[in-house]
């Protein structure tokens, strides 16, 4: 069994290099993967009530304490995201009270907000997660994400969650959060490969103190959500393929190492075990100076992640920035 090294906090606690993502694995199998899992040696799950599989994650984070009753809840790193229909603070602490209750947990090691935006919180059950007009645009709520950081903090202070985060944020979005928010974020998820290496963004976390943890770290290659006919593929790059001959690795491994060399920390999903199990064995080799120099080279701001189309009006849509921002 392979256990991923960990990276400090600012809040003081450890948190897993690699983590297993969750999304996009099909319910039927998520409890038994997250089960294996950590069985292999993961410590980090990264949930989500928007994967729609939050609660079959749960399942398999029970499955595995009932298997170990010896292993303390603290050995694992669960992460969280507040969903586009729970920015108000009310659904948000709703949302937190959901989550513990699917983990039968006292608390979550770290909270993000999904997105910035939101959307309307007025229609019940999992189909009000989806809130569309009859134009078929996803209908807008016009609550500010820092009423939603807020209600992060205040559940922080309850001890209902011990680290905060944000996660798809442009850099202009992160700062605001930063200079308002009492609790600062200590981890920051965004899409981060050597097709977008987003430099300017991780100086801005490296300045502060802020973890990258980074999602879609090979792109997303084996999905049709977001990717389009002849978008690169980094699984086929040569500059990656010769690395990882070298190394006697896969390309993902070379890229997740790529990640850590760098100092940060990576999610990433699969649905085949073999493959699950591979991703974590990454920690005993290192890429040499001149090799992390040839991936960096590789980057072309190529961004995979796109939300659903009919968010792109909404005054707090990401990318690309536009200032100022309606709400304050």
């Amino acid at each position: 069994m392979v256990l991923s090294e960990t990276i400090p906090l600012r809040t003081g606690y450890e948190m897993p290099k690699i983590g297993l993502g969750t999304w996009q694995i099909p319910r039927s199998i998520t409890a038994l993967r997250v089960m294996e899992a950590l069985e292999l040696g993961y410590r980090h799950i990264d949930c989500a009530p928007g994967f729609r599989n939050m609660r079959e994650a749960a399942q398999g984070v029970k499955d595995f304490f009932d298997a170990h009753p010896d292993v303390d809840r603290s050995k694992l790193f669960i992460t969280n995201k507040i969903w586009n229909t729970c920015h108000s603070t009310q659904k948000c602490l709703e949302q937190i009270e959901m989550m513990l209750e699917e983990f039968e947990t006292t608390y979550m090691d770290c909270i993000f907000i999904h997105w910035p935006f939101g959307w309307a919180e007025d229609e019940p059950g999992e189909t009000g997660m989806w809130p569309r007009g009859d134009d078929g645009k996803m209908r807008y709520s016009d609550v500010d994400f820092m009423e939603t950081y807020r209600a992060l903090e205040q559940a922080r202070e309850q001890g209902k969650v011990r680290s905060l985060g944000i996660s798809n944020f442009n850099m202009q979005q992160a700062e605001r959060v930063w200079r308002e928010a009492t609790h600062k974020p200590s981890i920051i998820q965004l899409e981060m490969n050597p097709y977008f290496t987003q430099l300017p963004y991780r100086d801005f976390c490296r300045q502060r103190d802020i973890v990258v943890m980074a999602h879609m770290p090979i792109g997303n290659p084996g999905s049709s959500v977001f990717r389009k006919h002849g978008d690169p593929n980094l699984l086929f790059d040569a500059t990656l393929q010769s690395i990882a001959r070298i190394h006697g690795k896969s390309v993902v491994q070379v890229v997740l190492r790529w990640i850590i060399d760098h100092g940060f920390t990576a999610v990433i999903k699969s649905q085949d075990i073999k493959r699950i199990k591979q991703n974590i064995n990454v920690f005993k080799f290192k890429l040499t100076p001149e090799e992390m120099a040839r991936i960096d080279g590789l980057n072309e701001n190529f961004r995979i992640l796109n939300p659903l189309i009919g968010n792109f009006d909404h005054p707090l849509f990401p990318w690309p920035y536009k200032a100022p921002l309606k709400f304050k």
